[in-house]
């Protein structure tokens, strides 16, 4: 009995022996997978959709983050033939850090400047597969909310979307001639006063517009940025080439500055002279290349004269990249 007994011990032992070998199997890194398909699927994730009838128009949506739009009947068009039927509203709505990092954007403007934003939007219909022309038959119009009750007046910019050119970046213009059918309520074209709580206006084009102040009226300097530890390859607008991004969220204001004009070897800078001296704020750096996932951040760094920060990044996680994100709305 005691032999049958101590067999069986034996054989236990063997086949958990066994299975402690048997370790469990590590997926294999997917090689293709960079920051520009990270932005894709980022970009998905922040898209609202609507399916409407032309029949139940006007009507006014309200989104997410408290956007109102209000399309009335005969507003878009297909190569100049107004939509009749189903079509599908397809809205990115940025109000928070993250919903800008997320979307592959920034608060830069084109000519060296840096805005404060009072959130921004993305407006696209297509019937179908097909999207509806650019420039409307009739005005959208749109409703933001104001973050800032003491902020009376705002500015409306036109977003420049490069997405799929090589080497393009994304900033914020001057609104072009076709954006506004009329001029908006309060002031000139492009002048927004807040009224019940939010800033009103209306779009004659689809594409991307942000209700923007200039970030601080202060002396301002250069932020320079030196990156080790992970690929240096900077990325271009939604990772369109290369791999790597490096962004500045300015506390207390939804500023998020994307650094990717070229500095020395391994570096990027702000616009000259853009960045207010004395704002603090969190540096983050990330890199998404072959499969693999690189991040460096900083809180806390106070803009002082032309300083230049050392940012060291580290193989990480595609889920601790974007917990970092996240975090950039506290």
């Amino acid at each position: 009995m005691k032999k049958n007994l101590f067999l069986a011990l034996f054989a236990a032992s063997l086949i958990f022996a066994g299975c402690s070998d048997d370790k469990p199997a590590v997926p294999p890194v997917d090689t293709n997978y960079n920051a520009k398909e990270f932005f894709s699927n980022s970009v998905k994730d922040l898209l609202q959709t609507v399916t409407v009838n032309t029949a139940d128009l006007p009507k006014t949506f309200t989104l997410g983050g408290g956007t109102k739009i209000t399309i009335d009947d005969g507003t878009f068009a297909i190569g100049g033939v107004p939509i009749t039927g189903n079509f599908t509203l397809e809205v990115i709505e940025c109000v928070k850090p993250s919903h800008i990092v997320y979307s592959g954007t920034n608060t830069n403007l084109t000519y060296g400047e840096i805005l404060a934003s009072d959130g921004f939007i993305f407006i696209n219909a297509k019937q179908g597969e097909t999207n509806a022309d650019k420039n409307l038959l009739k005005n959208i119009d749109v409703q933001i909310k104001q973050t800032d009750l003491d902020r009376e007046w705002t500015q409306l910019w036109e977003g420049i979307d490069t997405a799929g050119v090589d080497g393009d970046q994304f900033a914020w213009n001057d609104l072009s001639a076709d954006a506004v059918l009329v001029d908006q309520p309060g002031g000139g074209m492009g002048e927004i006063k807040g009224q019940d709580g939010f800033f009103p206006f209306k779009l004659g084009k689809l594409g991307w517009f942000n209700c923007d102040v200039y970030w601080d009226y202060g002396p301002k300097t250069t932020l320079f940025i030196k990156i080790t530890g992970g690929p240096v390859d900077f990325a271009s607008y939604q990772g369109g080439t290369g791999s790597t991004c490096v962004f500045f969220h300015g506390y207390g204001d939804l500023v998020v500055a994307q650094l990717y004009t070229p500095y020395g070897t391994n570096g990027v800078q702000s616009y000259d002279d853009s960045m207010p001296i004395g704002k603090k704020g969190t540096l983050l750096a990330f890199s998404i290349k072959e499969g693999k996932f690189y991040l460096a951040k900083q809180e806390n760094v106070e803009i002082t004269e032309d300083r230049e920060v050392s940012l060291n990044m580290v193989e990480t996680t595609e889920a601790t990249i974007q917990a970092a994100i996240d975090a950039l709305d506290d």
